[in-house]
């Protein structure tokens, strides 16, 4: 049998025409009554068979309608197994209707003739009739006018036949006519009925569809936003840190029940966590200061978001989880949520990926830019803290010797510490960082320090598929914020404003940074999981 709860609007499709939809509902909706009316049908047939040979007492006599009556039942066995089967699909519902119409008014027509053959009362056939005209307006997939014209044809055909056949219309009786007027009453209530009761269903129908489709366009809808809202929630948090803040404030809400005031502190709770034996990078772009003096703030927000799509790329390459996006300072941790054995050599080779990726720029667009890595590893206390805004975020002393490493790099160098060399397995060659050299903490604190050597840059140089570089008055007439805007552009990265008509804003009335470097936020001395003044 078909199945009872199915889709006609699925949720990754649009919706179609809704008179289409509901015609595709209605005639589907009509299998289960169908099947009912064959079996129905069919049982009757049978029990009819039985009755008429064995209490008849000589089933010679009844040859015609034993006839008929197997002819009909084989059809309508046969009917019912197709649709079983669901082998007839729906544009031959009607067709299949008609004929099962047809096959019942040649069974009430055979037994009409079988009475007047044995010159019984005629008039015991009226209620088969008035079944059929019941069948046509409430089980059989007709519209309301196929029903109204398969219930009257039904009515006259059986109203003229036995009119014909009692002669009522070569010798009129009053007999007659009174016989053949009741009948016209009781077929007229039973259409009437008939098209009261199919005019109810179908109301009640459309309505039900209608609500339905609407219930399930909700849901589509709901289902959208809900995964809009859960990207943006992992856009700004992790997964782990998400889904537990998520029960936390269900389970909250539960206990509160119907209560009208809730509050909006969701943040009552700490989601800190305390990890061990992960490498953190700090990234910074070297000349970029310069770069922005000449860029309007428009162009500079775009080149930023072409740099660290690229970044967040290379970080989704090697298990680097991005923590934040400080001016032009970038920063992640490898090793979170899950440990990671290989988390210094993810940080590592990411950061000569940066490093790598800002020299592609610089090659091919001629813009005097390079960027300086530091990593240490160590542990750290990672989580979400505050009242109202979302922010996750890592603290401890190996974060804040992380972001010293930096700030004491080599322009295109990685710069880590012993720390991270003695988790790098001797992955990669190094040398003598002369750390201590640049930064008095390293010095005090008497912490060794190591440039790692990029395995690249002992290798020759493949052929270039870079832009070409403007030359002559070209490049005299390009600002470098629009080179720099061109090339970034072919890379591909995946950016959160793609959307933005950019070419035409950012060089649309937008006013220039001042010259000169731009002022850097202070943080005080020993601040842990922000940028230090170098």
């Amino acid at each position: 049998m078909p199945a009872k709860g199915r889709y006609f609007l699925n949720e990754g499709e649009e919706g179609p025409d809704q008179t289409a939809l509901y015609e595709k509902y209605r005639l589907t909706s009509q299998h289960g009554p169908l099947l009912l009316t064959l079996l129905l049908v069919a049982v009757a047939a049978c029990v009819a068979l039985i009755v008429i040979t064995f209490v008849c007492g000589d089933p010679s006599r009844h040859q015609a309608v034993l006839g008929t009556a197997f002819f009909t039942l084989a059809v309508f066995v046969a009917l019912y197994v197709l649709v079983y089967v669901e082998c007839l699909v729906r544009r031959w519902l009607r067709a299949m209707a008609l004929f099962v119409w047809v096959c019942l008014m040649m069974l009430g027509y055979m037994l009409v003739f079988d009475s007047w053959m044995k010159a019984t009362h005629m008039g015991a056939q009226v209620p088969f009739f008035l079944f059929i005209v019941f069948v046509a307006y409430t089980l059989l997939p007709f519209s309301m006018q196929g029903a109204v014209v398969a219930g009257v044809v039904s009515s006259l055909s059986h109203l003229l036949v036995l009119g014909v056949l009692m002669k009522a219309f070569t010798t009129p009786s009053v007999k007659v006519g009174l016989q053949l007027l009741a009948n016209a009453v009781i077929f007229l209530c039973g259409n009437l009925t008939g098209a009261f009761h199919k005019h109810q269903m179908q109301d009640a129908s459309r309505d039900l569809f209608i609500y339905t489709v609407k219930c399930i366009q909700i849901r589509r809808k709901l289902r959208i936003e809900k995964r809009q809202q859960e990207s943006l929630l992992l856009s700004v948090l992790p997964a782990h840190i998400s889904m537990g803040m998520k029960l936390a404030i269900i389970e909250r809400l539960k206990e509160r029940g119907d209560r009208r005031h809730v509050p909006d502190n969701n943040f009552h709770s700490l989601y800190v966590k305390r990890h061990q034996n992960v490498s953190i990078l700090y990234a910074d772009i070297v000349g970029f200061t310069r770069l922005a003096s000449d860029c309007s703030p428009k162009e500079l927000v775009v080149v930023l978001n072409e740099l660290f799509g690229k970044f967040d790329q290379i970080a989704k390459a090697n298990e680097c989880m991005r923590i934040k996006i400080l001016g032009d300072c970038y920063y992640c941790v490898s090793g979170l949520p899950v440990s990671l054995p290989t988390h210094a050599r993810n940080c590592v080779k990411m950061g000569l990926d940066m490093c790598e990726a800002i020299k592609q720029v610089r090659e091919a667009t001629g813009v005097d830019i390079s960027m300086r890595v530091g990593i240490h590893s160590g542990n750290v206390l990672c989580g979400v803290i505050g009242l109202r805004k979302w922010q996750y975020d890592v603290w401890s002393h190996d974060v804040s010797l992380a972001n010293r490493m930096e700030a004491a790099g080599v322009p295109g160098r990685v710069h880590i510490t012993e720390a991270t060399l003695n988790h790098l397995d001797k992955a990669y060659e190094v040398e003598d960082g002369h750390g201590q050299q640049r930064d008095p903490y390293l010095k005090e604190m008497n912490i060794r320090t190591y440039l790692v050597i990029d395995p690249r840059s002992q290798q020759p140089p493949p052929p270039s598929q870079h832009l070409p570089k403007p030359k002559g008055d070209a490049a005299l007439k390009m600002r470098a914020s629009v080179r720099m805007t061109r090339y970034l552009e072919s890379w591909g990265a995946a950016r959160p404003f793609a959307h933005l008509n950019h070419r035409e804003s950012v060089s649309s009335g937008e006013t220039p940074v001042p010259s000169g470097r731009r002022p850097k936020e202070r943080v005080p001395q020993g601040a842990v999981g922000g940028r230090l003044i170098r």
